[in-house]
């Protein structure tokens, strides 16, 4: 896998999902296996954190400005600091309606269930109103803090696929650093 910096010239999620998928252009037909969230906002542009199962080129839409190798080696029973940008959601009526979930206490508690794997601890979350031209405006919740690993399997599974709903947009990519 790969993380890499990148850098879009749009706020618009769905501009820059479309500028993303421009960094692949060598594999036609190919599956979304990538994730990223905005780490910083200029004007007219946007840094992102991307990660991806293949080295992303820069092209006319999107410029890398550095990628590099990672393994997301998880170990059982260890500390690790966590961000993840999340659309934290709910089903009613037997799935069929789909809401966001605005509570604070209820979004801690729909992350603690998809992060099962794991005892977390959060320390700081903050709402971001992520703009789409697309799609209806989202909100999205950024949570920080700490967790110690139960299941490692299920952690580098959430590492690997995203969390949540909404990846296309920049929502789901959990990021860990281990305490040492």
């Amino acid at each position: 896998m790969y993380l890499s910096k990148v850098v879009v010239g749009s706020h618009d999620s769905y501009e820059q999902h479309q500028a993303i998928w421009t960094l692949f252009g060598g594999t036609p037909g190919r599956t979304r296996d990538h994730l990223f969230r905005v780490e910083a906002r200029d004007s007219g542009q946007c840094t992102l954190l991307l990660q991806s199962s293949t080295l992303p080129e820069s092209s006319d839409d999107a410029r890398v400005l550095i990628s590099k190798e990672f393994y997301p080696g998880v170990s059982e029973e260890s500390h690790y600091k966590f961000k993840l940008v999340g659309y934290p959601t709910k089903c009613l009526s037997q799935g069929k309606k789909v809401v966001e979930i605005k509570d604070s206490g209820e979004q801690v508690e729909w992350l603690q269930r998809k992060l099962s794997g794991a005892n977390i601890q959060v320390t700081a979350m903050e709402e971001l109103m992520v703009k789409s031209k697309k799609i209806f405006n989202s909100r999205f919740v950024c949570f920080e803090g700490i967790l110690q690993v139960h299941d490692p399997e299920q952690i580098e599974r959430a590492l690997v696929m995203g969390v949540g709903r909404k990846k296309h947009a920049g929502a789901g990519l959990l990021s860990l650093a281990r305490i040492s």
